[in-house]
């Protein structure tokens, strides 16, 4: 699978060593933007690990972003700390597009392992889960799917922007 890789450090670096491990073809670039955006197209899925929402919002949206580029039917895997309002509106300007956006937000503070929160439609979740787990065991469902919220978005920034639960959680008897 060709997958395009937006950010770099040191969780970057050995995010893309265990998917250069896995067989896939990488697409690297540091912001995503110009160089990057001709190179967008032949990707199924673009990761992006940036350091604040503009850099996202840029990356994806600006003149020389990479969304339009993307074909229909692609993915962005953000994990990007960004909040809840940021990650819906790029949602749904990628939803414009025909792209899928999975909110894979990295937990702080652990580098090996890391637990990933991942929401968004169980189509998103369910193409980004492999993906992810080539590097952590640790990826944790952020919202139960509901039938008066599909793709689960208002369970997951309810429980993003109070940092717990949506919902008690009911014990199995």
């Amino acid at each position: 699978m060709d997958v395009g890789f937006i950010g770099d450090g040191e969780m970057a670096d050995a995010i893309m060593d265990r998917l250069r491990q896995a067989g896939h073809r990488l697409h690297h670039d540091c912001h995503g933007r110009s160089a990057f955006r001709d190179r967008a197209g032949a990707c199924d899925v673009v990761m992006m690990l940036l350091p604040d929402a503009h850099a996202a919002e840029a990356a994806l949206f600006a003149d020389d972003g990479f969304a339009t580029a993307l074909a229909p039917g692609a993915l962005v895997i953000d994990l990007s700390s960004l909040s809840p309002a940021e990650v819906s509106a790029n949602a749904l300007r990628l939803a414009d597009l025909g792209v899928l956006l999975a909110d894979a937000r990295v937990r702080p503070g652990l580098t090996i392992n890391p637990i990933i929160d991942l929401g968004g439609s169980d189509a998103a979740c369910a193409r980004a889960e492999p993906l992810l787990r080539l590097f952590t065991d640790g990826v944790v469902r952020a919202a139960d799917r509901k039938s008066d919220d599909p793709d689960g978005l208002h369970r997951l920034l309810r429980l993003m922007a109070f940092n717990g639960p949506a919902e008690p959680m009911l014990s199995a008897s």
